[in-house]
């Protein structure tokens, strides 16, 4: 029984799989359930049926939802490993258990959206566990997290502040511990912080438009942003910092006791300004309409300096339009019409109480927009974007009601990790992420002149590995997770079992091609075929599960 259920999900597979040879055309006409999902799907880490029901009892009011998401309190990781540690249940707070911590606040969280918010900024503010500074520094890459978190609702002003300060961004880019110029020694200021802070975190490479179109030359070459002479200048704002020690009678050491004063790591606090080894002189930065301060005096605190600099940052006309495409993209689709930049920049530069960078009020423009919300978008070939490997298997953890072992911060998903999926929450490669906004993947999307940047990382090693861990997961178990399909084995009929999984995973858009062949599988799934302690409402709801997971639908988001 168990090699013919093996070579019926073999030739079911393939049946699937085969609609991705064809432009499969996804169905827009949603139910309001439907809508909800496909709205989860975008603000979530994934859609469950009681955030579908609480949707509806809001009368599918996706406002109202943003509200009340805003008003719960947020839900922080680094507190759990702490506890863990304090409790004995482990004896080191180790990069391992880190990774289980925001797991569980991520896949667990009530504050789904700030959650949602604080992973989309991560790969925006990058640093990653790969780096061993990151990875051996207690809670420190949490708290991190827990910082995107904290802000994701707050003001783009103190949300760069705070990245700058934290003390794991500080020694992710050399910030912590950088000393300013010493002629005798012919030493400068390091540049790494500088460099990303504005190629990265807020105006990027190019002059942009208001709608993120770049601003151009007169044969047409985009415009850059700033030369190196900018990057040197605002190497010298980020000089001085050093950990936090609580010590106001702190005293320096080396020659003249104005080097760092010794200290113990600390990995959580924002670091503080020793101005012993901040840069004293005038700097230059950007020059633009209404910048309050392009030039700094010489002799400010070093806390002055970088509060000056950082309001360059976010003032400069380029940050909006930069920061609002790059939010779009992780939340909705990855090639937003100029249009919705616009419309979201605009809303970054005022919130309608001229207040700039608030965060919340661009949330609410990204995920509100009608390029987010309405159904003829569903069908525009160039709307959507190709799901994350990692929120694909949260959504289907949460879809499915997923079960999670007893024991000290369970939320472990095993092997399942970068090395599987080509990607996992604060571990990118480098500070350039896992991919690039503007990565075009060779093919009918580049020939089109469109983006996909997760494309960057679907290869033929993921392209297996990925499918590997959707089987593992719909059959057994992935790391201490398990799910229950209780709601779904109890549907007899093939055709209401495959439109549960459909809206539970595809918001109800699946093809009516691909919706055919899955009803067609499942239903040839006969008593005899089913394995050993299975029913078969169980075994033809674990075949329709991984039959959609796979599909192109479930791929890509719409």
């Amino acid at each position: 029984m168990i090699r013919s259920i093996s070579l019926l999900l073999a030739s079911a597979i393939l049946l699937v799989l085969s609609a991705g040879a064809q432009v499969v055309q996804p169905n827009a006409a949603l139910t309001p359930d439907g809508f909800a999902a496909r709205f989860l799907g975008q603000a979530t880490f994934g859609p469950t049926a009681a955030g579908i029901t609480e949707l509806k009892n809001l009368g599918y009011d996706f406002n109202a939802w943003i509200d009340r998401e805003a008003a719960k309190s947020p839900t922080y990781s680094a507190p759990l490993v702490v506890a863990a540690r304090s409790s004995g249940g482990i004896t080191s707070i180790t990069n391992a258990f880190n990774r289980r911590a925001r797991n569980e606040v991520m896949i667990s969280g009530n504050d789904q959206l700030r959650q949602r918010v604080a992973y989309a900024l991560s790969q925006i503010f990058v640093i990653s566990d790969n780096n061993s500074a990151i990875a051996n520094a207690n809670e420190g890459s949490s708290s991190y997290y827990d910082m995107l978190v904290r802000d994701s609702f707050g003001t783009f002003r103190q949300l760069l502040l705070d990245v700058t300060y934290h003390p794991m961004m500080g020694r992710y880019l050399n910030q912590y511990h950088n000393r300013k110029a010493d002629p005798s020694k012919n030493t400068s200021a390091d540049e790494n912080y500088a460099r990303e802070v504005e190629q990265l975190f807020s105006v990027g490479l190019y002059l942009l438009n208001a709608d993120g179109t770049s601003q151009t030359d007169g044969t047409g070459r985009a415009l850059e942003t700033y030369t190196n002479a900018q990057i040197t200048e605002f190497a010298k704002v980020f000089t001085g910092f050093t950990d936090e020690d609580h010590n106001a009678n702190a005293v320096g050491t080396g020659t003249g006791r104005t080097d760092f004063p010794s200290a113990a790591q600390n990995y959580t606090e924002p670091m503080k300004m020793w101005q012993g080894q901040h840069d004293p002189n005038t700097k230059s930065l950007y020059h633009y309409a209404g910048a309050r301060k392009p030039d700094l005096p010489a002799g400010q605190s070093g806390d002055q300096d970088v509060s000056d600099a950082i309001d360059n940052l976010v003032e400069h006309p380029n940050t909006a339009p930069f920061i609002s495409r790059q939010l779009i993209q992780r939340l909705v689709t990855s090639n937003p019409s100029n249009a919705y930049v616009a419309r979201v920049s605009g809303v970054f530069v005022n919130n309608g109480r001229s207040q700039r960078g608030d965060m919340l009020a661009v949330i609410k423009a990204v995920l509100l927009d009608q390029e987010a919300r309405q159904a003829p978008f569903i069908v525009d070939p160039e709307h959507g974007k190709l799901r994350e490997p990692y929120l694909r298997v949260t959504e289907l953890l949460r879809a499915f009601n997923y079960k999670v072992a007893a024991g000290v911060l369970p939320y472990d998903l095993g092997s399942t990790t970068e090395g599987t999926l080509g990607q996992f929450p604060l571990a990118a490669p480098s500070v350039f992420n896992f991919y690039t906004p503007d990565y075009q993947p060779q093919g009918p999307i580049g020939d089109a002149g469109l983006v996909g940047p997760e494309f960057q990382i679907q290869n033929a090693v993921f392209g297996i590995a990925t499918p590997n861990v959707y089987y593992n997961l719909t059959n057994t178990t992935v790391g201490n997770f398990s799910l229950d399909l209780t709601t779904q084995a109890a549907l007899t009929d093939p055709a209401a079992l495959v439109d549960n999984v459909d809206l539970m995973l595809t918001s109800g858009t699946l093809s009516s091609a691909t919706k055919t062949k899955v009803v067609a599988a499942v239903t040839a799934v006969t008593q005899a075929m089913v394995p050993s302690g299975s029913t078969l409402g169980l075994t033809r709801s674990r075949l329709a599960i991984y039959l959609v997971a796979i599909s192109p639908d479930f791929a890509i988001q719409k």
